[in-house]
């Protein structure tokens, strides 16, 4: 569904909350609280239920990001269009623009959509090339300015490995998706958790640069280290990995100019969840409700920190 299409058929919250119960329930409404379908639905009060196995109240955005919330659902569905279908993202400020919205409004619910979009389940499997990349912190700060805000509009300190900035390790199948972290120390033994916990081990190959701390990963997986000056056209390489890389930065430089080095983990898991999808011509808006409508988020009561000063909207 492109943002006409949001527009048209999901312009009321009648439509909005039909949509959700149908992709939530299918026909059949079952209890948030207890799993039981003994339900009772409130005459007086439309698509509000009631559980006769535990006798409590609710309604298709109870356990979601929509719990409690006090804009209405068609603002949310437009906003989450607009963020979906921006390859480079799109930044709160922007947003509050388009849909006339508060400033504050449209950052908190864009960080849950982009908490709906965290994938637990999915495992790389196959050809996996495996990349580190450092995101830009500034050392000259301006009064009051959080250190550990990156600035990737300009580069300031030391490139590539032995930098202070933010370290975040990508891992990629062949022609498939990627899974992303923020590693403080890259370490063997840290790659190599990170590996187990994204990858299937078993019937994979794992590629890499040249980097010392890649040099065990044959302890758990079949592994291939390639030099940049020594690899020939045709043979193994990083080149998607690396190609992601730019993908993410080009599109934090052009959307969000700075972002805090807090929240850098959602704005990772938003660009992951896009390239992921990237090959899915349909279907993606409505895969991605039925994962706001999980209660794998952790967004659900989840209040803004308060001072400003630690955040840097685009």
């Amino acid at each position: 569904m492109n943002l006409k299409q949001i527009y048209k058929n999901y312009n009321t919250q009648e439509k909005c909350l039909r949509l959700l119960e149908k992709l939530r329930w299918g026909k059949t409404v079952i209890c948030p609280y207890c799993g039981s379908d003994n339900i009772y639905d409130y005459k007086n009060a439309e698509h509000q239920h009631k559980c006769y196995s535990c006798n409590k109240s609710f309604s298709v955005l109870v356990g979601t990001i929509f719990q409690n919330t006090k804009l209405p659902l068609p603002d949310w569905f437009l906003i989450a269009s607009l963020i979906l279908h921006a390859k480079s993202g799109m930044s709160a400020s922007e947003l509050s623009r388009h849909l006339e919205l508060p400033l504050k409004t449209t950052w908190l619910t864009s960080m849950k959509l982009r908490a709906a979009m965290i994938d637990r389940k999915t495992q790389l499997h196959g050809i996996l090339e495996i990349d580190e990349s450092y995101f830009a912190s500034s050392h000259k700060l301006a009064k009051g300015t959080s250190k550990s805000k990156p600035i990737l509009s300009k580069v300031l300190q030391k490139r590539g490995r032995g930098t202070t900035k933010v370290s975040v390790v990508g891992i990629t199948e062949k022609g498939g998706g990627v899974r992303t972290k923020i590693i403080e120390k890259l370490t063997t033994r840290n790659l190599i958790a990170m590996l187990m916990h994204y990858a299937k081990t078993e019937d994979s190959i794992l590629v890499s640069d040249g980097f010392r701390s890649y040099g065990r990963m044959n302890e758990v997986i079949e592994h291939i280290q390639v030099r940049h000056k020594d690899k020939k056209k045709g043979g193994a390489n990083v080149n998607q990995i690396e190609g992601y890389w730019g993908y993410v930065k080009n599109g934090l430089r052009g959307s969000f100019k700075s972002i805090s080095r807090r929240y850098l983990p959602f704005y990772l898991v938003e660009f992951e969840y896009k390239y992921n999808h990237r090959n899915q011509a349909e279907g993606v808006m409505q895969d991605f409700l039925k994962s706001c409508l999980t209660d794998k988020n952790c967004m659900v009561n989840y209040k803004p920190i308060k001072d400003s000063k630690e955040v840097v909207y685009g």
